[in-house]
């Protein structure tokens, strides 16, 4: 008895005890090992779980196994973990110092870290130690433990404290420091040493004891201490128990965290919780990997004595516990009490105004008082209840009366009391389909459920309204919400909100278990649990009431089934209350084994965090990529894998895909074998699209990734650019080649158009240019013609009037003749000045039309007229001077420009006396300005004003040329066909300027 005051007294100062329920997953080479001796377990910053096995290092993600163990070694047996996961820098070594790097999810050979080689590089005789596992239990070897700050060495009987910074030694003498096995562990940066004689437990900091701890269950001799230096993690297996042993605030505190049936503890040489998804790893020797799902749920069943655990209807009993059909009492605990109600129905059970419990024995009703604590009943004869409530006025029942006959059938009725109680009934309403279950609508109406529709019956004129119309569905159970909704459980055909009389379909589950539902518990913050023949929903009431307003809005289920702690994943229903809610917050549900009690507010949904898109396999051969994948027309299958570190039930697991820029591309859900696989993709640029939900309010997180198919050649753009260049190109040379057969063809017939016309827009510009300047031209013509015809007709009527004058008289005298003849003479030379100008005209066009551009000297072709006009000048005394530009060559056409000067050179000499002409030149740009000047009698200024405004309008202005000549008229038309100007001017003291300003370009 002194032996166990001790230990009394540590659990009452030291445990945090409490039980908790599990489920285990047991993996092995069988199921996804390479290997059944996992030597260590490590959880990296990405959230993958790591493992060591003597043939390859694994990484588990929650669903699979991937199997590294082609490294270049000689063996792929791994030891332990060390290093530091959250810098994403997780060592491994193998046999023969050989040392593998996790990092970024992926292993490979590395250099090992200086500070934690396998072997020290001055002393070989010193292990590294930094778990409870380890091949080396030989008592000639020594051991050394890395802390931040300096570094044990452990020997038999002595440990060394050697610190970083300072290279001080702190020695400290321990007995039996280790014995094959060390007897130390270590927690954040504080080492445990146990010491089995004393039965104390030393901390050690820096080389010194500061503290000693009585903890019997670490003395214990028959416990197994799993501790990780890398994981911070000390777990205590002792009697199949299995503790956690935690450093806080200078104690050392032991919790009880499960109890293993039927294992053998000498097997587990690893181990690992990951609070996050309360997971623990357990890794044995032998047996492979066991992962034990700690859970929020538990799950009683019957006492061996009892028949099977299966439950139906039951009832609150008091705030922590329920009552079955058969009296039983059973807590969270299980079994604690029993009223032994014999022979009951299991499928009904209810409570009346007065608390009594109502059962139904076959086709009689039972009413267990509360008054002798459920010991004396009340029956009622021929009564068959199937569901029941009451108001503050009244009882309200259904029942199933069965109608004898050929075909017998289920009759329903009906029955509004007057009071309450069942003696003194004011209506029945019949209705001819099985019944199911009932609940008030509001003050005048109830709604029923029978095994084909569901109706609405009016208690004022007892009309029954069907409210599913032409579809049969078999009601389970009605349920109205917190927020007034009804919710309408059926058969095989899921669930519904009744809405406006309307029945409104809520979607199915991925699996579609919702169309078995059999009723809705709803928790205090808004989420619906759904227990259904396969396994436990729960989904928010706001996104069913978001579907009922728009059907394309996303409803996420959350699925609990057996990994989750029950027995069975088929819950029961078809009985009036088919789950409750007890005072302490619980739920229970009835199951085909066992009573499932859970705190809806106390049970954790897992939803991922992270998703990872990072590995191919392509054609069978792996391929790892970040943010590009690259693949070949050639590949013709690619399977695109999606990792997600997901430690709860895949079910829950939502992951859509979809690769966008594909014709009809939609989100296409990922199997629980997490990838997606792509065939016969083309070339080009695509991108594929992943989304994951991750959290229970529908948020969704995307990544994507390229992927970059390149194009063979002849798919290229710059292919295709080059072979419609090729093909332009020929067509080109082949119209090209048309256009020069066509016209050395029609070369005789068409003289105008150039032989060596380059391309067919040139020419069609050209002809274009050709028509324009033609047009104006005729137009030109045609009203030089109309000008010059109008005024030839006065002298030539003239002639004819005088020679008929002649001719009708018959006197004549010498001076009348002389008169007449006078007057033929001067008509007769006008119209032969006009006819000599004209011809002119037409010779200059004609030439101009003809002729070809050629350069030559503008100073000679001046000199030219200066020698024709010299001799009238000097008759005159006039002088022609010429100041042109010697080195001055031009391109205007010469035979335009001489008759122009010619012109303006002959007006110059009429009309100048003792004075003299000059003609200079200059250049502004391209054009060449030629300005002729003469002292001679000058131009008044209406003539000036006259040419000036022709020059500007000459295709619209009237020509003069009866009154002014030909002259200058001829001058303008000239100019204006190579695209000239002329300045007039008066000069101060005599005579006239003429300025012209021409443009010197080669005309082709």
């Amino acid at each position: 008895m002194k032996r166990r005051v001790p230990l009394l007294f540590f659990l009452f100062y030291f445990f945090i005890c409490y039980s908790q329920e599990y489920s285990i997953q047991l993996y092995n080479t069988d199921n996804g090992l390479p290997q059944n001796s996992v030597k260590d377990i490590i959880k990296d910053k990405y959230g993958f779980i790591w493992l060591t096995t003597e043939n390859g290092i694994v990484r588990y993600d929650g669903t699979h196994f991937l199997v590294y163990k082609n490294f270049p070694f000689s063996s792929q047996r791994f030891t332990y973990f060390y290093g530091h996961p959250e810098k994403d820098s997780i060592y491994t070594a193998g046999d023969f110092e050989k040392t593998v790097l996790l990092h970024a999810k992926f292993p490979k050979v590395a250099k090992p870290l200086k500070n934690f080689t396998t072997f020290l590089t001055k002393n070989k005789s010193h292990y590294l130690l930094y778990c409870s596992n380890f091949s080396y239990a030989a008592t000639s070897v020594n051991f050394y433990i890395n802390f931040k700050k300096g570094r044990y060495y452990l020997k038999k009987n002595e440990l060394i404290y050697t610190d970083f910074k300072s290279k001080a030694e702190e020695n400290l003498q321990i007995k039996s420091i280790y014995n094959n096995v060390p007897r130390v562990f270590a927690i954040n940066e504080v080492l445990f040493h146990i010491d089995p004689q004393s039965k104390k437990i030393s901390k050690i900091e820096k080389g010194k004891i500061t503290g000693s701890y009585n903890v019997p269950l670490l003395t214990d001799t028959r416990s197994r201490i799993l501790w990780s230096q890398v994981n911070n993690q000390v777990f205590i297996v002792n009697r199949n128990t299995i503790y956690t042993c935690n450093y806080d605030n200078g104690e050392l505190k032991i919790s009880r965290l499960l109890h293993l049936n039927q294992a053998r503890d000498e097997n587990f040489v690893s181990a690992y919780y990951d609070k996050s998804y309360k997971k623990f790893y357990l890794g044995s020797s032998i047996g492979g990997l066991q992962i034990i799902s700690l859970t929020d749920f538990a799950t009683v069943t019957r006492p061996p004595s009892k028949p099977e655990s299966n439950f139906y209807s039951l009832l609150p009993f008091s705030s922590s516990s329920v009552i079955t059909p058969f009296g039983e009492i059973y807590d969270r605990k299980g079994f604690i009490g029993n009223k032994k109600f014999e022979d009951a129905n299991s499928f009904f059970l209810d409570y009346d105004y007065f608390g009594n419990i109502i059962t139904q024995k076959a086709n009689d009703v039972m009413i267990y008082q509360k008054a002798s604590f459920y010991k004396d009943t009340v029956s009622i004869k021929n009564f068959s209840l199937k569901d029941f409530f009451f108001d503050q006025n009244r009882y309200y029942a259904l029942f199933s009366k069965l109608k004898i006959g050929k075909f017998p059938e289920f009759k329903t009725i009906l029955t509004v009391y007057k009071d309450k109680s069942f003696k003194y009934p004011q209506k029945n309403i019949y209705i001819n389909k099985e019944p199911t279950k009932l609940i008030k609508f509001d003050e005048d109406h109830i709604l029923v459920g029978t095994a084909k529709a569901l109706y609405k019956v009016s208690l004022k004129t007892n009309k029954i309204y069907n409210l599913t119309g032409k579809d049969e569905l078999f009601i389970r159970n009605i349920i109205r919400s917190k927020d007034g909704v009804f919710w309408i459980m059926t058969l095989g055909k899921g669930f519904y909100m009744l809405k406006n009389d309307h029945l409104i379909k809520m979607p199915y589950d991925v699996n579609n278990n919702i169309s078995s539902s059999h009723t809705i518990l709803e928790d205090s913050k808004g989420f619906f649990w759904i227990p259904t023949n396969n396994g436990l929903y729960k989904v928010p009431e706001t996104q069913l009431l978001q579907y009922a307003q728009n059907r394309k809005s996303k409803v996420s289920y959350y699925r609990f089934s057996k990994d989750s702690g029950f027995n069975t994943n088929e819950f029961n229903g078809g009985s009036n209350i088919c789950g409750i809610r007890l005072e302490n917050g619980e739920f229970v549900l009835p199951s085909l084994n066992g009573l499932v009690f859970f705190d809806p507010l106390k049970v954790t949904s897992y939803y991922p965090e992270n998703i990872y898109i990072e590995r191919a396999l392509i054609d069978s051969k792996e391929q790892y990529f970040k943010e590009n994948l690259y693949l070949k027309q050639e590949s013709n299958r690619v399977d695109i894998f999606i990792d997600v570190p997901y430690y709860s039930n895949p079910d829950n697991l939502v992951i859509e895909a979809k690769l966008s820029g594909m014709p009809n591309a939609k989100w296409e859900p990922i199997g629980k074998e997490g990838k997606f696989s792509i065939s016969n993709l083309g070339y080009g640029n695509h991108t594929f699209v992943v989304k994951m939900l991750v959290s229970d309010k529908g948020k969704f997180i995307y990544k994507k990734i390229n992927i970059i198919i390149p194009p063979y050649f002849y798919q290229t753009l710059w292919f295709k650019l080059f072979v419609f260049s090729v093909i332009l190109l020929m067509l080109y040379f082949l119209v090209r080649w048309r256009i020069n057969f066509l016209e050395r063809k029609n070369h005789k017939l068409e003289e105008i158009v150039s032989s060596r016309t380059k391309s067919l827009s040139d020419t069609v510009e050209k002809l274009e240019i050709t028509k324009n300047k033609l047009h104006k031209e005729i137009e030109q013509q045609k009203k030089l013609i109309g000008t010059i015809s109008h005024d030839i007709t006065t002298p030539v009527k003239f002639i004819a009037m005088t020679a008929k004058e002649v001719l009708d008289k018959d006197d004549f005298n010498e001076q009348r003749i002389k008169k007449i003849l006078n007057s033929v003479y001067k008509s007769s030379d006008q119209l032969y000045n006009f006819t000599i100008t004209l011809k002119e005209y037409a010779d200059i066009y004609s030439h101009y039309r003809s002729d070809k551009t050629e350069l030559y000297s503008l100073y000679k072709l001046i000199e030219e007229k200066k020698i024709l006009f010299n001799e009238i000048a000097e008759k005159n005394n006039t002088a022609i001077i010429n100041k042109v530009d010697q080195s001055l060559l031009i391109w205007i056409s010469k035979n335009i420009l001489s008759a122009i000067i010619h012109n303006l050179v002959d007006n110059s000499v009429k009309y100048t006396q003792n004075g003299s002409i000059t003609v200079e030149s200059n250049t502004e740009g391209e054009n060449i300005i030629l300005l002729i000047t003469d002292t001679g009698i000058g131009m008044d200024e209406k003539k000036i004003e006259y040419y000036t405004t022709l020059q500007d309008n000459i295709e619209n202005e009237k020509l003069l040329l009866q009154k002014y000549g030909m002259g200058l008229h001829l001058v303008l038309q000239l100019l204006q066909m190579i695209e000239g100007k002329i300045v007039f001017t008066k000069n101060r003291l005599q005579g006239t300027s003429f300025k012209l300003i021409l443009k010197n370009k080669k005309n082709d």
